[in-house]
């Protein structure tokens, strides 16, 4: 099984050029908000999860590996 982080790094790369770290946070990252908007559609097909507004309290790399895999740990347990 591959990795949130790493899946979640490719995805920002693919939309931003630049590799990031799991350290960084958006606000230092090249991103504006469409690209933000459609990085959260990827998010939720390439992880099958539903991303709610609390998502907008994420400000790294960390916190939304972290975010994600709560929210595939919470469709497990209602599947």
């Amino acid at each position: 099984m591959v990795s949130v982080e790493h899946t979640l790094l490719d995805l920002i790369q693919a939309k931003t050029g630049v590799r990031p770290q799991r350290a960084d946070t958006f606000e230092s990252l090249p991103i504006d908000s469409l690209a933000m908007a459609e990085l959260t559609v990827e998010i939720e097909n390439v992880f099958g999860i539903r991303v709610g507004e609390d998502v907008m309290d994420v400000t790294s790399i960390a916190e939304l590996i972290a975010y994600i895999e709560r929210q595939m740990a919470a469709c497990d347990k209602t599947s």
